[in-house]
C-alpha cells in the first residue's frame, strides 16, 4: 500500500526535526510531506535544513482541517492509497506505518487505523498512555481510550474502535473521498479540534470501520505551553463539540443521553467561564455564525448515509462515569479559583 504521511506544522519549529526523522525512518513510506500553517517562528527555517522531505508553505493559517485537505489533495495526485497525518509533536516507532497500512489493507471496509500512542516524557518510556482510539459517550464526549492510564497490557489485543486520534491517523484515501462534503474531506468551519471526531462520525454513517492496532506504536506529547493552551483553542475546543453535534446527531438518537448533554455542558460552560472567560464570550458567536451551515451539512450526511445514526449510537456510545468526571472538573476549577 502506497503510503504519504502529512506533518501539519504552527509554530513548532523545535519538534520538526524529531517528527521528520522519525518518518523518514519509516519502512514503507512514498513521502513526506510538511505543511506549514503560516508559522511566526523559525519553522521554515528549520525545514529549509531538512532532506528528503516536501515543504508546502501556506501565507495563511488554514487551520487543521484546511492543513489536512491540502495533504489529502496531494496524496490523491501523486497516486497514494493511504494518507498518514500526525502532530509535529509525534514520534513513531520505524514500523509504524508498515504495521499500521497492514492493518489498513485486511479489510477493504476500514477507512482508519489507530496505533497505540504514549504520552512523550511522562513516567517514563512507554509508561503512560495517550490513545489507543476514540471513544464516544451518549453524553457527546469524546476521550482518547486509556488517555493518562499506566500500560500495564490492557490494550494489547487488536480490534475495532470509534474512531482514531489526529495526532497519528492513518486514513484511506478512497474512504475519505466517500464522506467528502461538496469536494471538502475535513470541514474547514471546524478549523481545528474535533475534526477528527466528525471524521469518525461521517465515516460510520458511510459504512466504514476503525481499526486499532497495537503493535503500530509512539510517542505523543500533547498539551504543553504555547499556542496549543490559549484562549483562541478553548474557544475551538468548546464550540466545535457542539458544531459537531449539529452536523452529526439528530433527535432520537438523543433520547438516551439528551440529559447528559445538557448537564455535561452547563459543567464544561461553567468550566470555561471561569478558567478562560475570554474563550467563553468568544465561542458564541463562532456558534452562531456557524451552525445553520452546519445544519445544511447535517441534511447532506443523512441523505448519502448506509447507516443510521441511532444504529452507530447504540453500537458505540458509552455510559459515562460521571462521579470521575465531576472530580476531575471541580479540581481544575477549584485550582483556577485559587489562582492569582
Amino acid at each position: 500500500m502506497r503510503v504519504m504521511a502529512c506533518v501539519i506544522n504552527w509554530n513548532t519549529a523545535h519538534d520538526l526535526p524529531g517528527v521528520v526523522a522519525a518518518l523518514r525512518e519509516q519502512q514503507d513510506l512514498a513521502e513526506v510531506v510538511v505543511i506549514d500553517n503560516a508559522s511566526s517562528d523559525n519553522s521554515l527555517g528549520i525545514l529549509s535544513q531538512l532532506e528528503g522531505i516536501r515543504v508546502i508553505a501556506n501565507e495563511q493559517n488554514r487551520g487543521f482541517a484546511g492543513a489536512a485537505n491540502q495533504g489529502v489533495a496531494l496524496a490523491v495526485e501523486l497516486g497514494a492509497e493511504a494518507i498518514l497525518i500526525c502532530n509535529p509533536d509525534v514520534r513513531l516507532k520505524p514500523d509504524y506505518v508498515q504495521r499500521a497500512a497492514t492493518a489498513l489493507g485486511a479489510d477493504p471496509r476500514r477507512a482508519s487505523v489507530a496505533g497505540k500512542l504514549w504520552r512523550s516524557g511522562v513516567g517514563g518510556d512507554g509508561a503512560i498512555l495517550d490513545s489507543t482510539g476514540h471513544l464516544a459517550f451518549q453524553t457527546r464526549l469524546f476521550r482518547n481510550r486509556g488517555e493518562g492510564q499506566t500500560d500495564v497490557g490492557q490494550y494489547d489485543e487488536p480490534g475495532e474502535v470509534f474512531g482514531v486520534s489526529g495526532a497519528a491517523a492513518l486514513y484511506r484515501l478512497a474512504a475519505l473521498q466517500d464522506v467528502a462534503i461538496n469536494g471538502e474531506v475535513f470541514d474547514e468551519d471546524l478549523f481545528a479540534f474535533f475534526e477528527d471526531v466528525d471524521m469518525d462520525w461521517r465515516l460510520r454513517r458511510q459504512g466504514w470501520s476503525c481499526w486499532y492496532e497495537p503493535q503500530a506504536c509512539g510517542w505523543h506529547e500533547r498539551g504543553g505551553a504555547g499556542p496549543r493552551r490559549s484562549a483562541f483553542v478553548e474557544e475551538l475546543n468548546f464550540a466545535n463539540r457542539f458544531l459537531v453535534l449539529a452536523k452529526n446527531d439528530d433527535l432520537g438518537a438523543l433520547r438516551r443521553g439528551g440529559l447528559g448533554l445538557l448537564f455535561t455542558s452547563l459543567l464544561k460552560a461553567i468550566d470555561l467561564a471561569i478558567t478562560e472567560p475570554a474563550a467563553f464570550r468568544a465561542a458564541w458567536p463562532r456558534l452562531r455564525e456557524r451552525w445553520r451551515t452546519m445544519r445544511l451539512k447535517h441534511r447532506h450526511i443523512a441523505g448519502a448515509a448506509t447507516v443510521s445514526n441511532s444504529e452507530i449510537v447504540n453500537a458505540w456510545f458509552l455510559r459515562f462515569d460521571y462521579l470521575n468526571w465531576i472530580r476531575t472538573w471541580y479540581g481544575r476549577t477549584r485550582g483556577a479559583r485559587s489562582t492569582p
